[in-house]
């Protein structure tokens, strides 16, 4: 009896330990970059054919040990371009055809923390998230053949896909919400972030800069055929990875 009591005392001790150095650690800032996002980029462009690139970052501030506050950051291009020599349908796009998405998306967040003052451990989350994609497009005209009532009009492509740049811009305004968990490891200063958020966008603005009247159409199609949730106009849960230093 008395052997189990000190190894009861022994394991108290131990953990009481653990919990006075969690509340010494304290951690003003902590950034963070996304590991996975130019992986990702690379193997999304060997399954869509679009030329992708992505990055993305982010930053914690404390805020007197009781939450954080800070930005994250993400960007990334879509160039997809036409390769085949008779297109069928629109979307195929055809040589010398082209279409390039530029976005940004920056949301500000606010965090709950399982240890505050260190900004590890489980964590809830919620913030403001702005979204902007420009579309270029560089795409033959559509026109139709035919004449008189009894002649079945044609399609046909017409100009040149230099000749005029379809502008399509787009900007959502909304929330982001999340949860997940955040380690510090090598003398708590290596953070390793794993989590899950959500994107609901409440205003949406659409603006287009062209004489082509199927350039919404392309550009809304090329957004949701891409794999990345962060242009989805759909709030789809995304995961996030980060990994960085903490202060």
């Amino acid at each position: 009896m008395r052997l189990n009591r000190n190894a009861l005392a022994v394991i108290a001790s131990l953990f009481s330990a653990s919990a006075a150095h969690a509340a010494d650690i304290n951690r003003k800032i902590i950034a963070e970059v996304d590991p996975i996002a130019p992986g990702s980029a690379a193997y999304d462009q060997s399954r869509t054919g679009v030329v992708t690139s992505k990055y993305g970052l982010g930053a914690d501030f404390n805020l007197a040990g009781v939450m954080s506050t800070g930005p994250e950051y993400w960007t990334g291009t879509f160039t997809q371009k036409g390769v085949a020599e008779d297109t069928v349908r629109r979307e195929d796009m055809a040589v010398g055809e082209r279409q390039k998405l530029d976005a940004i998306r920056l949301r500000w967040m606010f965090t709950a923390w399982e240890q505050p003052s260190s900004m590890r451990g489980w964590f809830l989350k919620a913030g403001y998230s702005y979204t902007r994609i420009n579309s270029r497009g560089n795409r033959y005209e559509e026109g139709s053949s035919g004449s008189g009532d009894a002649t079945v009009a044609q399609n046909f492509f017409a100009g040149s896909p230099s000749d005029d740049t379809s502008l399509v811009t787009d900007i959502r305004h909304g929330v982001a919400a999340g949860f997940g968990n955040r380690w510090l490891v090598w003398d708590q200063k290596v953070a390793i972030t794993l989590g899950t958020s959500f994107t609901f966008n409440a205003k949406r603005t659409v603006s287009v800069d062209t004489k082509d009247s199927n350039a919404l159409k392309d550009y809304n199609d090329m957004i949701e055929k891409l794999p990345d949730q962060k242009m989805s106009t759909r709030p789809l849960p995304e995961g996030n990875l980060g990994l960085g230093w903490a202060w």
